[in-house]
């Protein structure tokens, strides 16, 4: 057996506490800073990995030939976590690589291509089979977190600060001790609501968590046992009419009803025990609908429109609004119990003008960051010129009602017009009513239109609207869009 000396415990013991810290945390960045035993400064994170990376390095090979067997069981722990901090970070290019290559793939999960080698260190440092399997499926999974958060969240006010430590948590817990020996690939039933304004980047976010979930990996194949291409699906409720949003969540067997010509499955049915259902808009849906949804979350059953077979869902639901989902429940168009199920988790998403009032910098490095999506590579100067056009066009407190959807295609505007103009808002005033033009507008069913749009402009809620009207809910919703 090999002794360690009380040097080493204290290094790899810190090794362990860094490997549970949150990577967008500032816990993690003390704690990596008191390990290299130097003053806080300006160290990226990869900056910092690389430096404790070399000091791990020397001290494992102190220890060579490793192998985990060799010690004592107050110190194998410890030793594992040190061992697999060092091989994680040694593969992180490799991982990476792999991810954007999955990524083109699509849904056909791809073998790992430096499976043998990275299985061989494992075998040579005496883990066994069912260790590999799970260590490479974690290394995967951890990989994946750190590459969708970082690459849909960009910022750094506090804010984002803070969602981006959020969403980690979100994956691995907030102790992910617990995660590793408890609820590692037991997450379906922890659900995330997403609360917002429109255009906050809530359907990115739900894409980063719902593209990180543990997905097993397949050591005879070398492959993993699903894409996560494959893994996330969404819907967005509001897309469609109440006679087919059952159709589209459940799926419906083929004559359930008029233009049934064929089979069909719902997002439940296309959902892996591996993946996450993304239910976008989920304050617009009516109670039917809700009691319907309510079954499944809760029972993991459903049954196709059509259909008495039962089906079992397996994944995590993640859901999101922009609307006021306690204002929702107080009015009764919410219901309390679906709520209840939904809020393993709430997280709210920060605002384009809470972000620029954290830190005026961010304005500068979002669009940055979007320019990139716009010409697919970042570019400085563009970005800086397009800066400089905003802050002469726009007033310094504009509020950015659209948040960053809205600064997405100020770029674009600015890109194809050279300036950016604002349309101003109508103001509602729930004390003005609604106008119209005695000789034009008097007809029954322009009255109609114009007063369910007035009450949808108060409460943003066809349901609201449907009840108050006592009309039918795709009759309010078509006279809405109509205006």
């Amino acid at each position: 057996m090999n002794n360690l000396t009380t040097e080493q415990i204290s290094f790899f013991t810190q090794i362990k506490l860094i490997s549970f810290s949150n990577p967008f945390g500032l816990e993690r960045e003390h704690a990596d800073y008191q390990l290299l035993e130097i003053s806080p400064c300006n160290l990226s994170l990869l900056e910092r990995q690389s430096k404790i990376q070399q000091k791990l390095s020397g001290q494992l090979q102190q220890l060579a030939p490793f192998n985990i067997n060799n010690f004592k069981s107050t110190h194998r722990e410890m030793m594992v976590f040190g061992w697999l901090f060092y091989v994680f970070h040694q593969y992180q290019e490799n991982f990476n690589t792999f991810i954007e290559a999955q990524k083109q793939a699509g849904e056909h999960s791809i073998p790992l291509p430096f499976a043998d080698e990275l299985i061989t260190e494992f075998k040579q440092a005496g883990f066994n089979q069912l260790e590999i399997e799970k260590y490479i499926a974690l290394f995967y999974q951890l990989h994946r977190g750190f590459y969708f958060i970082s690459q849909s969240i960009s910022g750094d006010c506090l804010a984002i600060t803070e969602l981006r430590k959020r969403l980690w948590n979100n994956i691995f817990t907030f102790n992910p001790e617990w995660y590793l020996n408890y609820l590692c690939g037991k997450m379906e039933d922890f659900s995330t609501l997403l609360l917002g304004e429109t255009g906050t980047g809530k359907s990115l976010i739900a894409h980063a968590i719902g593209c990180s979930g543990f997905i097993p990996f397949d050591l005879k194949n070398n492959c993993f046992k699903e894409s996560f291409q494959q893994s996330f699906i969404s819907i967005n409720l509001s897309q469609y009419p109440d006679n087919l949003l059952e159709s589209e969540l459940f799926g419906h067997k083929k004559g359930a009803f008029t233009g049934a010509i064929e089979h069909h499955q719902g997002v439940f049915s296309r959902c892996s025990e591996y993946g996450a259902v993304f239910i976008d808009e989920i304050g617009d849906i009516d109670i039917a609908t809700q009691v319907k949804l309510l079954n499944v979350i809760q029972d993991r059953k459903f049954c196709p429109v059509g259909s008495h077979e039962t089906q079992r869902f397996a994944g995590r639901v993640i859901s999101a609004t922009n609307q006021d989902i306690q204002q929702l429940r107080k009015n009764g168009i919410f219901r309390d119990d679906l709520y209840y199920r939904l809020c393993s988790d709430v997280i709210v998403v920060p605002s384009l003008k809470q972000r620029i009032e954290e830190n005026p910098n961010e304005l500068l490095s979002l669009i940055n960051t979007l320019i990139s999506r716009v010409i697919s590579n970042s570019n400085e100067d563009l970005a800086r010129k397009i800066y400089s056009q905003i802050q002469n066009t726009l007033p310094n407190n504009y509020s950015w009602p659209g948040n960053v959807r809205e600064l997405e295609q100020c770029i674009r505007s600015i890109c194809l017009t050279g300036q950016y103009s604002v349309v101003p808002q109508t103001k509602n005033n729930k004390a003005q009513g609604f106008v119209f033009d005695m000789e034009k507008d008097a007809s029954a069913q322009h009255l109609l239109q114009t007063y369910c749009r007035y009450l949808y402009d108060q409460s943003n809620n066809y349901e609201s609207v449907a009840r108050l009207t006592q009309l039918d809910r795709r009759t309010v919703k078509k006279y809405i869009l109509a205006t």
